[in-house]
Formats: structure tokens, sequence, C-alpha cells
């Protein structure tokens, strides 16, 4: 009886974590929310304009900016060597659902690992505004050629 009451309370527990179910007013609400708004984001997207946006100052000192934030997130940080800059772009990403304009710039870095040995080449993508680092993104990663969906890693 002991287990028959504990299945009991344990199903209707798990059934209250179900979502809401089409036809339901709060279910309907919360998807038609939803869709209109990544529908507002997918025109904001296409209606990006670099050019015309204020991406702050250009980094000039952009490569020790850069190797200065990457060296932070290694394990041997001292290890790490660097190849291959490409000048700052401008570009866009998404940060607490607004987008934030300033450059981008690519660099392929080799380091230790905690091992002791050289991991490879890695493409990293790293996103500055006003001479500070922002993000910083391994591109082999899951969804590492995404800056936000939409919108592709361009290290060309």
């Amino acid at each position: 009886m002991k287990k028959f009451m504990a299945l009991i309370i344990a199903t209707t527990i798990v059934s209250g974590c179900a979502p809401g179910l089409p036809g339901d007013p709060v279910y309907d609400k919360k998807i038609s929310d939803a869709k209109r708004s990544d529908a507002e984001f997918e025109q904001a997207v296409k209606n990006i304009d670099l050019n015309a946006a204020d991406v702050g100052s250009e980094p000039k000192n952009y490569k020790k900016l850069i190797e200065d934030a990457i060296r932070e997130n290694l394990k041997d940080p001292d290890s790490a060597k660097f190849y291959d800059f490409t000048p700052p772009r401008k570009e866009v990403m998404v940060e607490n659902k607004k987008f934030v304009y300033g450059y981008s710039s690519c660099v392929f870095v080799n380091a230790k690992n905690s091992y002791g040995g050289y991991t490879g080449k890695k493409l990293y993508w790293t996103f500055i505004r006003d001479n500070k680092v922002l993000r910083i993104q391994d591109t082999n990663s899951d969804f590492g050629n995404l800056i936000f969906i939409g919108r592709n890693i361009n290290c060309n």
C-alpha cells in the first residue's frame, strides 16, 4: 500500500511539471508571444546596418587586447602562441536580447593542455567594443561558428 501511495504522489508531482497543452489559453498565449518575439528579432537582424551603427572606437592595440583576454582562459597562459590575426572588422553580437556593435577579429591559438602537450592551432573569434574584449569564442565548439542565430562568424 505504501508503494502504491508513493507511486500516486510521484505521478501527481511529475504531471505538474508537464508543459501546457494546445488549446489551453495560457499555453497558446506563451506560444503566440514566443512566435511574435522571434519574428521581431528576425526582422531586426535583417535591418542590421554596420555602416550606420555606433561601433565605438576602432581598437588600435587589438592584438594585445586579444592575447591578454585569451591567456586569462588558458590552463598554461605562458605557453600560448598566436598566429594569423585578422584585422578588426565591424560586427554585431547580442547581449541580453539587445544588439551590441563593435569590432571582431579572429586568431589561431596553440597552447599547452593540462598534460603539458600542445593542443594544435584552434581558431578563436573575439568581439571588442571600446578597447574591451566582450566575447571570446572557440569556433570549433558546439555552435562555435555562430555569433547568434541568423549571423555566422566570418574570419576571412
